[in-house]
């Protein structure tokens, strides 16, 4: 799983900006876990709008 940190808040989902958020990439774009753990997709360009990928996490 990789992580990403929030920087802007998106209209879909509960992310605080400024957390750390866990991700992975899927056909049609990126999935985010937020904060009540529920899977947000956004595609790519919409994805770098709101969150900064991170380290991976093992």
């Amino acid at each position: 799983m990789n992580l990403c940190k929030c920087h802007h808040i998106p209209p879909e989902g509960v992310f605080v900006q400024g957390n750390t958020y866990c991700w992975e990439y899927i056909i049609d774009g990126i999935v985010v876990s937020d904060e009540n753990n529920n899977k947000i997709v956004f595609d790519d360009i919409t994805y770098l709008w709101y969150f900064t990928k991170k380290a991976q996490k093992s």
